[in-house]
């Protein structure tokens, strides 16, 4: 149970209800001058009629060079009824059309509640002005009394009407200070609650923090990790660019080999179509000079046939110039094996020089 609020709560869609004020017989409301005289059914109809005097304060200035009067005062109509002794009909009036009356308190601090526990009003008109207000009950005025502090009193309560009073009170103090204190354990466990529940939530954010720095720590090693391994990374890709750098540069220097091979191999082809034509020419040559030493065996034969047929019919004559011939002859015969012998020997140079480069040996084309 919560606390009873001491003053009613404005909510927030609510107007602040204006108080207007007068001064005290130059301008006084025709409601507070009924009151005064104590025309009750006369008030009740201005209130009906003119719900904004219930809630004009009247203030009495007091006399003239007085630094303290009793008649220096500030009053609600409320206040004054209460002083006059108003019956409950017209109290109740009175607060229905301005409720906070039953908080507002007079120039010496007192509410409703002590004026009219002060001046002996009706028990009807005391339970309801504790109804509208029940804080009144403890609330004290500038004196520091509160309303049962002046009804407690024996030579009052040797009046009925007091002592009936006084019971009310006596009966709405307790069962408010019952409320009170029903309302100090109910607020005392809520504590305990609300200490319980928080030792409880901070236990478990405690671990819950724990937890999540547990987290963030591997988090942050993870993190750490990471980053090692971008830096082994990029280590490992520096030189992974260094190494495809260097085969670039050793790719460059083997296309640059390439190249020179590709043209020394071109060399080499232009060589052998060239070295191919020296062949052709060649062995045409030998073809020829075997042609030609075929034809001079030939004619040497006949020139022997020749020579022996003329041997036999001069001998002796002939003998000289065959000889001669003979010798020519073998010297000729001689060369020409030399020259054989150097084409061949040439020949086979050549096809081993093709073989050595790779080169397919050329077809003979020459007749069998």
């Amino acid at each position: 149970m919560s606390d009873i609020e001491e003053s009613p709560k404005n909510s927030a869609d609510e107007e602040i209800v204006e108080e207007p004020e007068v001064i005290h017989k130059e301008s006084t409301t025709p409601l507070f001058s009924a009151i005064e005289e104590m025309e009750w059914t006369e008030a009740l109809g201005i209130v009906t009629e003119d719900p904004v005097q219930v809630r004009t304060w009247v203030r009495s200035q007091g006399s003239e060079n007085t630094t303290f009067d009793w008649s220096v005062w500030r009053r609600l109509p409320i206040h004054e009824a209460c002083r006059r002794q108003a019956p409950a009909w017209l109290v109740s009036e009175l607060l229905s059309k301005f409720p906070e009356s039953a908080y507002k308190t007079t120039h010496l601090g007192e509410l409703p509640l002590h004026l009219a526990v002060d001046k002996a009003c009706a028990p009807e008109v005391v339970n309801l002005i504790i109804v509208a207000n029940w804080n009144a009950i403890i609330t004290q005025d500038q004196a520091g009394r509160t309303p049962l502090d002046i009804i407690d009193r024996s030579e009052l309560l040797q009046f009925e009407d007091y002592r009936i009073v006084f019971e009310s009170l006596t009966r709405c103090h307790k069962a408010f200070m019952d409320v009170q204190k029903a309302s100090m354990e109910e607020q005392a466990a809520l504590k305990r609650k609300q200490k319980a529940t928080f030792s409880a939530v901070s236990r478990r954010h405690q671990d819950e923090l724990r937890s999540e720095h547990e987290k963030q720590a591997k988090l942050r090693n993870s993190l750490e990790d990471l980053k090692q391994e971008i830096e082994n990374m990029k280590e490992d890709s520096k030189s992974k660019d260094h190494q495809i750098k260097k085969h670039e540069l050793e790719k460059d220097r083997w296309m640059e080999t390439i190249r020179d091979l590709k043209e020394q191999i071109e060399g080499l082809n232009r060589d052998l179509v060239s070295e191919r034509r020296q062949n052709k020419v060649l062995l045409a040559k030998i073809e020829h000079k075997e042609q030609e030493i075929s034809d001079k065996e030939t004619k040497i034969s006949i020139l022997s046939n020749d020579l022996k047929n003329i041997a036999a019919s001069n001998r002796a004559e002939v003998m000289d110039c065959l000889n001669e011939t003979e010798q020519s002859m073998r010297t000729m015969v001689s060369k020409q094996i030399e020259l054989q012998k150097l084409l061949t020997l040439k020949a086979k140079d050549l096809k081993r020089l093709l073989i050595e480069r790779g080169i397919p040996e050329p077809e003979d084309k020459r007749t069998p």
